[in-house]
């Protein structure tokens, strides 16, 4: 067996994983019922290599997490009324295509695609999108 695994931990050493574990909440790595079992555990700990496995999944404190602010831009978020005219468009779009079908299948003559009027909407909605997106995206330095 390993020495280092049969090594028994010290109160510091739980103290300083329970930090440890206080500071994976607040960066949001674990909840709060992960925090709370794993605390336990922590100090229920006899060897270093049983703190070692409660840490094991967690990043490393010393190396820092990548800035948000450094990477580059990515889509901007669609506005809310935006979002509500796509959900509305896209119901119309399914009860009419299921329409459609329902009365193709019952119906022995051929039936036009009813669902084609809610082409020039979409277009519409598209265009509306990319120009939302363009105006909220900031510029690229370069």
């Amino acid at each position: 067996m390993d020495e280092r695994r049969e090594v028994r931990a010290s109160d510091g050493d739980r103290e300083a994983a329970a930090e440890r574990l206080r500071v994976a909440v607040e960066v949001g790595c674990l909840d709060l019922r992960e925090f709370d079992e794993r605390v336990g555990l922590a100090y229920q700990s006899v060897t270093r290599h049983d703190l070692a496995e409660l840490l094991a999944d967690l990043p490393d404190p010393a190396v820092p997490a990548p800035d948000p602010a450094s990477r580059p831009p990515g889509r901007a978020p669609l506005p809310g009324w935006l979002k509500v005219l796509w959900a509305i468009w896209s119901v119309a779009l399914v009860v009419s295509v299921a329409s459609w079908v329902v009365e193709a299948v019952s119906d022995p003559c051929p039936v036009d695609f009813s669902p084609g009027g809610l082409a020039g909407p979409g277009v519409v909605l598209m265009v509306l999108t990319v120009v939302t997106r363009r105006r909220a995206t900031p510029p690229t330095a370069g």
